[in-house]
């Protein structure tokens, strides 16, 4: 490929990358999402195992898992100012019906909730500060128990004077 991937200017893709290792690195999420098939020497495993960066609903499978599922979308530019933008990040945890029950008192969904609340709201992880806007708990079907969790942060609009595009005229590395 004649792009350097690993070194996108994206701003969603790097906080998604971000996203995905402050949630395995995070001792207690890898604890409470339960998989017992990850090694703890490993956690970056639980990435497309239990960890998604992208929203998406647990399809039928032999073994029943919990899984952590985030978006970061663009949502609009801060009408008073072209050069900043607002952006959602949203995470849906999916608890199976089977592993709703911890050993803490509370159920699987809320008690994710509560790690995802307590590592991301108010906090500049992501740059610029992130501040919860909706908690809910929903139900997938007769399988999953949910809890969905939006966070609204202000960043700039990536818009800088006077830069182009550099495939446009095949002036790629």
């Amino acid at each position: 490929m004649k792009r350097d991937i690993q070194n996108i200017d994206d701003d969603i893709i790097r906080k998604k990358r971000l996203i995905e290792q402050i949630l395995y690195s995070d001792e207690d999420i890898v604890e409470i999402l339960d998989n017992p098939n990850i090694d703890l020497e490993c956690p970056e495993e639980l990435v497309y195992e239990n960890i998604f960066p992208c929203l998406r609903i647990p399809g039928t499978q032999d073994v029943s898992k919990n899984f952590i599922t985030f978006s970061v979308d663009d949502i609009e530019r801060m009408p008073s100012n072209s050069v900043m933008k607002s952006q959602i990040v949203q995470f849906v945890v999916f608890v199976h019906k089977d592993h709703i029950k911890t050993k803490y008192g509370m159920a699987r969904h809320d008690l994710l909730g509560y790690l995802i609340r307590e590592i991301f709201n108010l906090s500049n992880k992501l740059g610029p500060q992130m501040e919860l806007i909706s908690n809910k708990e929903y139900v997938t079907d007769t399988d999953y128990h949910t809890r969905t969790l939006r966070f609204e942060l202000i960043d700039d609009n990536s818009t800088k004077p006077l830069r182009t595009n550099p495939y446009e005229y095949g002036t790629w590395r």
